[in-house]
């Protein structure tokens, strides 16, 4: 009996639901990388002269994650196209037709699969093109492994307007992104990274990467938010007025004044050179 009643109570613990996250306002779309990968995408069209952004979530995430920052885009005439990555989200359908969970892909100096994403941002921005926005209408906002993609892309492609970078990393999946940064170089991209006193990692990464992308981009074309905490996309909800802030930024980012950020935050410390393990152990 006792065996039996583990066994009920084993059964009803497997069987809880998993959370359903709010879809994103907009049209679902497919999207076809060069190497084979489906990916699931929603794209909401900007208003006549504003951008359009590739939204590139981290690690186990998927496209919903942006929600609450894509709301305050729209509302701005600001377009996106919010991408489910390989192995994420509605995007796991292989090139050769099986499922493949972000679980199974592989980070290593030697084969990387999360640097392969960059041909998922190609897709996007191919798609976009497609649908009348021109490539230099088309910035990209990654967070965590998503920002180290979104540098890695726009370091050879120079006709990408902006970046923006959520708790950087100065190798998030063995994307090294020092050398990225560097081959900005001259071309005064505006370049924006955030990040959290509270994420132990980035807060100690993001000011080495911050100092390579001033002397790459240009003081005035680098900027650098410092918030209480969270990490990547949960950013938003935890630092109320962070998505205003963000956005004011993509709208002019050379405006005198950027809306606050509820709760002020000091300036981050001076960091070491060398990388530091994130705060919950977990790698993005």
């Amino acid at each position: 009996m006792l065996s039996a009643a583990l066994l009920v109570l084993s059964l009803g613990a497997s069987a809880a639901p998993v959370p359903i996250l709010k879809p994103l306002p907009g049209s679902a779309v497919d999207l076809r990388a060069v190497d084979g990968w489906i990916l699931r995408a929603v794209w909401q069209k900007a208003a006549e002269g504003r951008p359009t952004l590739i939204l590139l979530h981290g690690t186990g995430q998927r496209k919903e994650d942006w929600r609450l920052f894509a709301r305050v885009l729209a509302k701005a005439g600001c377009g996106y196209l919010a991408v489910d990555l390989r192995g994420h989200g509605e995007s796991r359908t292989s090139p050769s037709g099986e499922t493949l969970s972000y679980k199974k892909l592989r980070a290593t100096k030697l084969v990387n699969d999360y640097a392969d994403m960059t041909r998922d941002v190609e897709a996007a921005v191919d798609y976009l093109a497609a649908q009348g926005v021109p490539e230099e209408g088309v910035g990209v906002a990654g967070a965590e492994v998503g920002g180290s993609v979104g540098v890695k892309y726009a370091a050879v492609h120079p006709k990408t307007p902006f970046v923006i970078v959520l708790s950087p990393g100065l190798d998030w999946q063995e994307i090294p992104l020092v050398n990225a940064v560097r081959a900005f170089k001259g071309r005064g991209t505006p370049l924006l990274m955030v990040h959290s006193e509270k994420d132990k990692r980035s807060s100690k990464e993001t000011p080495v990467l911050y100092a390579f992308a001033r002397n790459a981009v240009g003081e005035k074309n680098a900027a650098l938010f410092v918030v209480p905490e969270e990490r990547g996309t949960r950013l938003f909800k935890a630092n109320r007025g962070l998505a205003d802030r963000v956005t004011a930024w993509i709208v002019d980012p050379f405006a005198s004044e950027i809306p606050a950020v509820s709760t002020d935050a000091p300036a981050p410390a001076a960091a070491p050179a060398g990388g530091a393990p994130s705060d919950d152990g977990e790698t993005y």
